[in-house]
């Protein structure tokens, strides 16, 4: 088995429209256009309630056909967008 890539996405919760991922996944996250699938287990089940919200999430990341997909180890809601600046 291939070891998945630890990754840290800023950007914003989007909903993903249901039964168009194979995965399940039903948020995403969007960070200078790139969307980030959010696998619906740990800690990625707790960003279906923080839709349009700012967030920093760490974890692993897995690259399918043409979706990239997020396995969250760790999250955490951002005060201000000031980061979108930088």
């Amino acid at each position: 088995m291939m070891s998945k890539e630890l990754i840290t996405v800023r950007g914003y919760v989007a909903s993903v429209p249901r039964g168009t991922d194979g995965r399940q996944a039903r948020v995403a996250v969007v960070q200078d256009d790139v969307e980030y699938r959010i696998v619906p287990r740990g800690a990625g089940v707790d960003l279906d309630d923080e839709v349009s919200v700012p967030v920093e999430v760490t974890g692993h990341l897995d690259r399918g056909e043409e979706t990239l997909y997020l396995t969250v180890r760790e999250y955490r809601i951002l005060e201000d967008d000031s980061w979108l600046e930088e």
